[in-house]
């Protein structure tokens, strides 16, 4: 499935999702806060299963692109889950009575990930980009997967560390780090499994058309 019929929605949550740990930052509600950024993050971790989940059930009439679209859509979503975290951090700490200095460098470095990651999405676009040939795909299922161990590593220690439920104005900040690492961490374990699963399913084909 194309994941262009849910980014509507998912723009939808992504402001519903800011608006809600805004209003919780400005009342001091870390509930209603940690509440609205797992929405979104749980909400992302369902549009990758809905446009991954088809992937994995073999299908001889794919065509041969379709690994490369997977990559593009999957790529996509990940941005769209880094954008939400800059958006959430420059909007909570700009917009309710929350200071934390450290909220424009974190939201600066989610907002260029996910401009990285567009870039990247567009060159796939190229049928003639080296990014798209087979080892470089390759490469990009792998560095998701290296995205995934680093995202639960910073979860592990933010949970040990006890900050998501301190004192410090740091706080909601640490829910958008607890939301989007799980969802980032989700979907870099989903992104490589429909890769390899697509990777597997074309040299079978390939076998069977050519003993």
């Amino acid at each position: 499935m194309s994941l262009h019929p849910l980014i509507p929605w998912l723009m939808a949550a992504l402001l519903g999702s800011v608006a809600g740990m805004t209003y919780a930052a400005n009342l001091g509600d870390k509930v209603i806060s940690l509440v609205a950024a797992l929405t979104f993050a749980a909400l992302a971790i369902a549009a990758s299963l809905r446009i991954n989940a088809p992937l994995w059930r073999p299908d001889p009439a794919r065509p041969d692109a379709i690994l490369v679209y997977a990559t593009q859509r999957n790529s996509r979503l990940m941005a769209i889950v880094y954008g939400w975290g800059a958006t959430a951090l420059f909007a909570v700490y700009t917009l309710s009575e929350l200071w934390w200095f450290h909220s424009w460098q974190y939201g600066l470095a989610m907002a260029l990930i996910a401009a990285g990651l567009i870039g990247y999405v567009q060159r796939l676009c190229d049928d003639a980009h080296p990014l798209r040939r087979p080892a470089a795909l390759n490469l990009s299922a792998w560095l998701a997967v290296g995205q995934s161990v680093a995202a639960i590593a910073g979860l592990v220690f933010l949970v040990r560390s006890g900050k998501p439920w301190g004192t410090n104005t740091d706080w909601a900040a640490n829910h958008v780090f607890i939301a989007g690492g799980l969802a980032i961490a989700a979907l870099s374990l989903i992104a490589p499994a429909t890769h390899w699963r697509l990777r597997r399913q074309g040299r079978i084909a390939a076998e069977t058309q050519h003993p």
